[in-house]
């Protein structure tokens, strides 16, 4: 029996490049999708003896399989098929195994298959087909392709015969360059004629008539006179042949950094598929492990969160052998290495691979030294996905069209769809002014930084990177010292509905962030820092209990409406990292004013409207160890994974009085639903 388990499944998904969804319960009732709802469409065949069965993608003109089961797990989505002849199971497998980086950033990944026969066949095949949709976001030339035998398979590849790699950067946009490939035991590139033919015949073959015909790469594994069990894979590959624009230096992807390609990769990934999998189980095994006190509706939320958060991010090394991780701030403006990206999603990478950190925070640290950044707090962002050169957030864009320095050179997209290139803004003049104050971010970049910073070395990071930075840290530390108790009205991430002047949960993260810089500066044998800061929190902080001692909640703002409220998700790490800046009281006493404010689908982030999210709704769990009090705030999230009508990858804003979306969509901060582990993993820390 199918079951609503998510809202899209993840079936092919490696980089913000090569992301595969199905939006349907059923998988062979709507075509595949680009993360951004992009039709990619995918077709999966069965022929057996004379009989076409299709059990992936949409198709007219064979019988659909009756699909019986779905199931998500760290790595896999499985279905499972029936009809009169077979059972047919099918794996969906995304190896982005955080351990193994070289594995991680290898961008193949697999359709895995068996068959259970409940009689004997005398020609079994089974066809994995990719239209030409794969190759473009907006087609502007014709597609190309060809194949290439090896000794144990074959694979197919196309793309635009003009390749322009990195052409264009933005939001919600798949690449119009690169390579798509897929690999089975005899492999095609083919035409639409061609694949309409062996709907009808069970037999495939090379076709190009027409240099207009729509274009397809296939791949088939073929048996004769089977019984039993039969299994077997084909790979999906995607080759962007350049990852990341950085400060001057264009990088391949981690995979690629000495030389491999991608016939390498994939014929790695073919011949190496059974360690793979050991790897990938013996990892599944240890957050098994970790799950072990939780529920279903949690270990769901793991599940839905852990490839699609690894996928939006793009993994490199530069030329100084530094390791990048670079997300993609994804259906929200798309600006990679987004702080306020990295400070939600960073509990599943301090769990598994704290190095992984360090490679969010290294962009950020290198644009803030450079001239055109004049202010003494943190960037935003270091860029606009796939491009790091300098933030591309705050800019005063076409707000000064007319002026004769800036005139149109910085175009914002996220509304639009207009793709642009944003010039070099990490080689401009230093004496240029590009940035529009009120548009960024202090308090709350300058706090994410500073526990982000401190956290990667708590969990385990190497700490030469926050070494080499301390300055940097230190005027941020500073500038909160100065500014961070009662916030004036600036940006933040509880600004979905509008600015809050004298954020009550900014100043939190503020205070937090202070004490990380202080814990910080006392781990490098930087007494008089340390002392400093520490005593300029302490009276911070007495002003900041004098305040609201005699509330039974914290409100939004200061001097504001006391029934007034927003989740208070900035005392999660005070619980992780132990720093007891905050009492137990004030916290079970902002938890209990959420429970009352609890819907269907969740707590709404604050009294000014209906909307959540789902990595703050994380973070305030972890304010207890109370399993109730836990599953019934993420409860409302697993309600909207079954239930919301708006079938795109796990969105982390929605409303909570229809669980529809707003915007986002396939965000990497949902990292956040590992926190509750990271809390587990911390305990043991002395």
């Amino acid at each position: 029996m199918n079951k609503r388990i998510l809202p899209a499944y993840p079936l092919f998904v490696n980089n913000p490049y090569f992301s595969i969804w199905s939006g349907s319960d059923e998988l062979n009732t709507s075509d595949t999708m680009f993360w951004n709802g992009l039709i990619k469409k995918t077709y999966g065949v069965v022929y057996a003896d004379g009989k076409s069965y299709c059990f992936l993608g949409k198709r007219e003109d064979c019988v659909s399989l009756k699909q019986t089961n779905v199931s998500v797990s760290l790595f896999k989505t499985d279905y499972e098929f029936e009809c009169d002849d077979f059972i047919l199971n099918i794996s969906f497998i995304s190896p982005t195994l955080l351990t193994d980086l070289d594995l991680m950033s290898r961008p193949v990944c697999y359709l895995k298959y068996n068959f259970v026969l409940k009689k004997r066949v005398s020609t079994l095949k089974i066809y994995l087909m990719l239209h030409q949709t794969h190759c473009y976001n907006k087609m502007d030339d014709y597609v190309i392709g060809g194949c290439f035998p090896f000794e144990k398979y074959e694979t197919a590849f196309f793309g635009l015969n003009r390749q322009h790699p990195m052409s264009h950067t933005g939001d919600s946009f798949a690449a119009d360059w690169g390579y798509t490939y897929v690999a089975g035991k005899k492999s095609f590139f083919t035409s639409a004629n061609a694949i309409s033919s062996f709907i009808k015949s069970g037999e495939m073959k090379y076709e190009y008539n027409d240099a207009n015909e729509e274009k397809y790469i296939a791949s088939v594994d073929s048996y004769e006179n089977v019984a039993g069990f039969v299994e077997g894979k084909f790979l999906v590959a995607f080759d962007d042949l350049c990852s990341i624009y950085y400060f001057g230096e264009w990088i391949k992807g981690y995979y690629f950094r000495n030389g491999i390609t991608i016939y390498d990769a994939i014929n790695e990934a073919y011949n190496d598929f059974d360690e793979t999998m050991d790897k990938l189980s013996a990892f599944e095994s240890i957050v098994q492990k970790d799950l072990e006190k939780y529920d279903d509706n949690y270990k769901l939320l793991c599940y839905a969160a852990f490839r699609q958060s690894i996928a939006a991010h793009a993994l490199v090394e530069n030329k100084d052998k530094e390791l990048l991780f670079l997300s993609k701030e994804c259906h929200s403006n798309g600006c990679i290495a987004t702080v306020d990206i990295t400070y939600p999603s960073m509990p599943l990478y301090l769990l598994y691979n704290p190095e992984l950190v360090n490679g969010m925070l290294r962009p950020i640290f290198k644009f803030a030294k450079m001239p055109i950044w004049k202010f003494p707090f943190a960037p935003h962002d270091a860029g606009t996905f796939p491009y790091c050169l300098g933030q591309t957030y705050g800019l005063y864009c076409n707000e000064l069209e007319n002026d004769k320095y800036l005139s149109n050179m910085f175009q914002r997209n996220r509304w639009n769809g207009i793709m642009v290139s944003h010039p070099m803004i990490h080689q401009y003049p230093s004496h240029m002014n590009i940035y529009n104050f009120d548009s960024q971010m202090p308090i709350e970049e300058c706090s994410n930084m500073l526990i982000a910073a401190y956290s990667s070395i708590y969990f385990g990071a190497d700490s030469s990177t926050v070494k080499e930075n301390y300055d940097l840290l230190k005027l941020w530390s500073n500038y909160l010292i100065e500014k961070g108790l009662v916030p004036t009205n600036q940006l933040c991430t509880d600004d979905f509905h509008e600015r809050v002047d004298k954020n009550v949960n900014l100043s939190i993260k503020s205070l937090q962030a202070i004490k990380c810089f202080a814990l910080l500066a006392k781990s490098l044998g930087q007494e008089e820092d340390y002392l400093y800061a520490s005593n300029s929190l302490e009276k911070m902080n007495n002003e900041f209990k004098e305040m609201f001692k005699n509330l039974e909640h914290l409100p939004l703002s200061y001097y504001g409406d006391k029934d007034s409220y927003s989740l208070k998700y900035n005392l999660a790490f005070d619980n992780i990292l132990k720093t007891n800046l905050f009492s137990d009281e004030l916290k079970n006493n902002e938890l209990n004013h959420y429970l009352s404010k609890n819907q269907h689908f969740g707590v709404p982030l604050d009294n000014r409207s209906d909307l959540t999210k789902t990595d703050w709704i994380l973070y305030i769990c972890s304010l207890t160890d109370n399993r109730k009090i836990q599953k019934t705030l993420y409860g409302g999230i697993v309600n909207f994974l079954k239930e919301s009508t708006c079938r795109v990858p796990f969105s982390d804003l929605y409303h909570v009085n229809d669980g529809i979306i707003k915007d986002f969509q396939n965000r990497p901060v949902q990292g956040a639903i590992f926190i509750l582990l990271l809390k587990d993993k911390a305990k043991k820390i002395n």
